[in-house]
């Protein structure tokens, strides 16, 4: 299963930790039944295609599950990946403690239908990202430390980062005035891009919603227990990812707000600078860690055979791992059951675009694999990574999965956008190249 990984780090010394990754290793396979996950990621609030999109309406009424898990098994993915809590803040499931828009219960309906058709489900739960709760909760927000200027908008030292949203748009339904609708997205502004940008990350269109970091020292910490404790109490699943478990890596002032500045410097004392030091980046890092040491108990502490996840960002560790997100990848590995690296050069540009965004997809792909095998080494478990189908030819698409399997299996994003030329690749690559047998389980939870 580790093979791949291995071979990637070969001047490692493995014996340091073996037995923590075996340990690891043997979890992942007694939790899941197979050796290899072919997974695929729903995005419930999306909508119907792309990732450009806020649309609740569509996934109240339009998600038919029964079809969705049809369609994963007749291209053999043994594993679906549903996003239960987005960057909005949505609770995809019957809560009593989050916010649900959509007034249905997707994750219950998916986990009984996955059960009965022997379809694993992994949830995806953003943690920091989440801009209802950056609108009900102002004060659970990350705070700049300094002046600076994004996008062309000016923002404040000891002002909150809450921003216009950088991709996700909203349309307004037919019939409604925006200050009903404001009422069910209260995060919503009257802002609006009538034309979709030249630039990938411009393609929205739409009404702008505001988003938020919130402060990982806050009380939006106990808000997300509360929420995994709720969903592994409720819910058969067999994976809990956190995503967002970092700090918006668009800044590099944050958080700067009372509370970490006092815990910063009970820590390290007077001398050490804030926002710029080595113990300042040691200290930002030290706190999206304790997230995951609470976050792993929760889960543990109610179904010990449900494994614990995290998804990274690949880039330079010390540039933007340590110094704005604040992802200590060794320790959040260490902790956490599996790491998931999103691999998505071609979201950066893809030759569907022209000649141009080609050669910039095919940049970010170059530097994805080099910047893997230099980081290898900091993975204290086994590795599942996410690779994209969605704005990618089918050509650039099976290019990913083979780069990206790294002995653990492959996760494709997302089943809405994903074109018919590709369904019909995945599944030839789940038949010629990974072996269906590969993908059977051999033993069910």
């Amino acid at each position: 299963m580790f093979r791949v990984l291995k071979a990637m780090a070969k001047t490692v010394n493995w014996s340091n930790y073996f037995s923590t990754f075996e340990e690891k290793t043997d979890n992942f396979v007694k939790s899941f039944g197979t050796r290899k996950i072919y997974a695929i990621g729903l995005m419930p609030v999306r909508g119907s295609s792309g990732f450009r999109k806020l649309d609740y309406e569509f996934a109240e009424k339009k998600i038919n599950v029964s079809e969705i898990i049809t369609r994963l098994k007749k291209a053999h993915f043994n594993t679906l990946g549903i996003v239960i809590k987005d960057t909005d803040g949505a609770c995809a499931w019957n809560t009593r403690i989050g916010w649900n828009p959509m007034n249905r219960d997707i994750l219950g309906e998916f986990s009984d239908v996955g059960k009965d058709n022997n379809i694993k489900i992994i949830v995806s739960f953003t943690s920091m990202n989440d801009a209802y709760q950056g609108f009900i909760h102002p004060e659970r927000v990350s705070v700049h430390g300094k002046n600076g200027k994004k996008l062309g908008r000016k923002y404040f030292k000891g002002e909150i980062s809450t921003h216009l949203e950088g991709e996700m748009r909203v349309d307004l339904p037919e019939g409604v005035l925006l200050e009903d609708y404001k009422q069910k997205i209260p995060f919503l502004t009257d802002q609006i891009d009538k034309e979709k940008g030249k630039a990938r990350s411009t393609r929205g269109k739409g009404l702008i919603p505001l988003t938020s970091f919130m402060c990982p020292n806050s009380a939006h910490i106990d808000y997300l227990l509360d929420l995994t404790k709720e969903v592994i109490r409720n819910y058969s699943i067999q994976g809990f990812f956190a995503d967002y478990i970092r700090y918006d890596n668009a800044f590099s002032d944050l958080c700067a707000c009372e509370r970490c500045i006092e815990k910063f410097r009970e820590k390290y004392g007077k001398k050490p600078k804030l926002l710029k030091s080595k113990e300042w980046y040691d200290f930002k890092s030290s706190t999206i860690t304790a997230y995951a040491l609470k976050l792993h108990n929760s889960i543990k502490s109610i179904d010990k055979h449900c494994i614990s996840g995290w998804f990274c960002l690949p880039g330079p560790r010390k540039l933007l791992s340590q110094k704005r997100l604040g992802q200590d990848w060794t320790a959040l590995s260490s902790i956490l059951d599996i790491a998931s690296p999103m691999e998505y050069p071609y979201l950066m540009g893809t030759r569907e675009d022209g000649y141009y965004w080609g050669k910039i997809g095919g940049l970010f792909y170059w530097y994805f694999i080099r910047n893997m095998k230099k980081r290898a080494k900091e993975y204290r478990s086994p590795v599942l990574a996410i690779t994209n189908s969605v704005e990618c030819r089918t050509d650039e698409m099976v290019k990913q999965l083979r780069a990206f399997d790294f002995g653990a299996g492959i996760a494709v994003f997302k089943y809405y956008g994903t074109t018919e030329e590709q369904w019909n690749a995945l599944k030839k690559y789940a038949e010629t190249e990974i072996g269906v047998k590969n993908l059977s389980f051999g033993n069910n939870r």
